[in-house]
């Protein structure tokens, strides 16, 4: 008797933390009222009061307002409370480092950036790294209770469960670094590892425009080929946390060789650098994307059809990636997203003829609509993806 009440308890206390997060991943889409919180979730209207007050008492909803009604009393909105929890972002990157203190709605309230030593190691870096999360988090003057934790975005592939930056291209120094074990011997804070394109995943779906969707990827392109994938919300990792290597899946099965021991990758063909090595061959001068998209816009040939191979590129692997997964949307981030309309049309005119759901929905095409400080603000969404999953704080 005293183990079926235990569990009864148990149970109960489950499902009211379970009613806590759905509601509170529920406000933070939007602001709704009371009654719209009950339709919406399905909970009782009593429960939701319940758990509104007690979510208003933490310091987590406030009220903002009333919305309009046609006739009656008009309901009070909610909201989360800006200053209720904090986050710091910590975005390395294969040229320079910042960071960030970010408030729980995503606003940036505090940033800057790491000067990093290229002649020293990882762990002499990092000491630099802390050195100054303290210092922005000190100078913030911001209750230290309040921070829920340090996200830190990375190129990948990373290990998050160890904590462990694994051997992205082009990030030698960093190669089998154990940050987040360095970061908790200094910082009292949850610290979380994530590769930066998850990172900026996390970002789109919970401050971006794609938040309408359910599942999506978001692609970056730059010196590599990363992707994020969001299927019902929720990240997709794959058995061991590496299911979304999208820029290691075969274009050619004959193409050259790739470092990952695939042949083909998406990576050799796409890549900025696979792009501007071919380019080259007809323009050494050019040397960045930019450059081939504004030759491209004043009628440069070459230039034209560079970015028209690489919108066959991506599209094959967008392709292979939706005919598996049959996704909602595809964004663009990275170098690609500069001027992104002509390669966004090409994208989408090879992909809605490619697809094998092209005559039953289509696939939206866009690019990443994060422009300012998107590098620490999705490292900072790391840890509060953490909160609305209800594995950090009191959500």
């Amino acid at each position: 008797m005293i183990i079926i009440m235990k569990n009864k308890a148990t149970n109960a206390t489950s499902m009211k933390l379970s009613n806590r997060r759905l509601i509170l991943n529920t406000v933070r889409k939007k602001p709704v009222s009371r009654a719209e919180l009950a339709r919406i979730t399905g909970l009782t209207r009593a429960s939701v009061t319940l758990i509104v007050d007690e979510l208003t008492k933490d310091g987590i909803l406030i009220e903002i307002g009333t919305e309009k009604a046609d006739f009656g009393r008009k309901p009070v909105l909610l909201d989360l409370n800006a200053k209720c929890y904090y986050a710091v972002g910590v975005s390395i990157t294969r040229d320079c480092c910042y960071i960030a203190i970010m408030d729980i709605k995503g606003v940036i309230l505090q940033k800057g950036e790491v000067i990093l030593n290229a002649s020293s190691d990882a762990y002499e870096n990092i000491k630099t790294i802390i050195k100054d999360i303290k210092k922005i988090v000190e100078d913030s003057l911001l209750p230290y209770e309040r921070f829920l934790g340090v996200g830190i975005s990375t190129p990948g592939p990373v290990d998050i469960n160890a904590g462990t930056i694994l051997n992205p291209p082009n990030f030698d120094l960093w190669h089998n670094v154990s940050i987040v074990h360095e970061f908790k011997r200094e910082i009292q804070l949850n610290i979380y590892l994530e590769n930066n394109s998850t990172a900026l995943a996390l970002a789109e779906k919970n401050y971006g425009r794609v938040s309408e969707f359910q599942s999506f990827m978001l692609i970056v392109v730059d010196t590599g080929i990363g992707a994020g994938i969001i299927i019902d919300e929720n990240i997709y990792r794959g058995v061991g946390g590496f299911g979304s290597e999208v820029g290691h899946t075969s274009i050619d099965i004959n193409g050259k060789a790739c470092s990952c021991g695939n042949r083909g990758c998406l990576e050799s063909f796409a890549s900025i650098p696979s792009v501007l090595k071919n380019i080259q061959r007809y323009d050494s001068n050019i040397t960045t994307w930019k450059e081939i998209v504004d030759r491209a816009l004043m009628g440069n040939e070459d230039c034209k059809k560079a970015i028209e191979s690489e919108a066959l590129y991506l599209s094959a692997g967008i392709v292979n990636a939706m005919n598996i997964l049959e996704l909602e949307a595809v964004i663009l981030a990275g170098d690609i997203k500069y001027k992104p309309d002509m390669i966004l049309n090409l994208i989408r005119m090879k992909v809605e003829s490619s697809t094998i759901t092209r005559d039953i929905h289509r696939l939206h095409i866009m690019n990443s609509t994060i422009t300012e400080d998107s590098e620490v603000k999705s490292a900072a969404a790391i840890v509060f993806e953490k909160f609305f999953k209800g594995e950090v704080g009191s959500c």
